[in-house]
């Protein structure tokens, strides 16, 4: 499946929460989320592009998931394959004996509901601020611009627009202000 979502900053997650209920939205209760994303290469996320692959191991509660994500068009636009383990450590040797190492930790606050047919979640990122993703999962093949457009205009009702866009990933953001120089 291929992932396409925008990631927008938000001033106040208070009145972003409140709006998305009066419209429908069914928010989850808040679910901490501790990532450890990988690379294999230095500096990737100075230089990532179309075709790479980005593994995570994440715990949630008493889940633990490991995730590929292979970059397309940007980093918002994923192809994305997860399952379920058991060891988050032998997960991570497997992944150093592959050649993979852990660059960036992101640890989050989340709330997720549906908004009609897409993901909404609401983020607290620690050290970074709060945000919302709207994502529409698609074929592999899916017309990039065009969901794009309709994430965009589905975001417009509550005062976002275009401008508002973080086109990093947390990962990417961790790491550039982990690595400030």
């Amino acid at each position: 499946m291929r992932e396409i979502e925008i990631k927008l900053k938000v001033k106040d997650l208070g009145a972003l929460e409140r709006e998305l209920i009066k419209r429908g939205c069914k928010l989850s209760d808040p679910i901490r989320q501790e990532d450890v994303i990988f690379s294999n290469r230095p500096n990737f996320f100075n230089n990532s592009k179309e075709g790479d692959i980005i593994p995570r191991i994440r715990k949630q509660g008493n889940v633990v998931q490991l995730n590929f994500k292979q970059q397309k068009s940007r980093e918002m636009d994923n192809l994305e394959y997860e399952i379920k383990i058991d060891n988050a450590n032998s997960a991570q040797k497997m992944l150093e004996m592959l050649g993979w190492n852990a660059q960036v930790e992101v640890k989050k606050t989340r709330k997720e509901g549906r908004l009609g047919e897409y993901t909404v979640c609401l983020d607290r990122v620690d050290g970074l601020g709060d945000f919302v993703e709207l994502e529409k999962m698609t074929a592999d093949d899916a017309d990039v611009e065009k969901v794009r457009k309709e994430l965009f205009d589905t975001m417009r009702v509550f005062g976002f627009s275009e401008k508002d866009e973080e086109e990093k990933g947390y990962d990417t953001q961790m790491y550039l202000l982990n690595n400030k120089r």
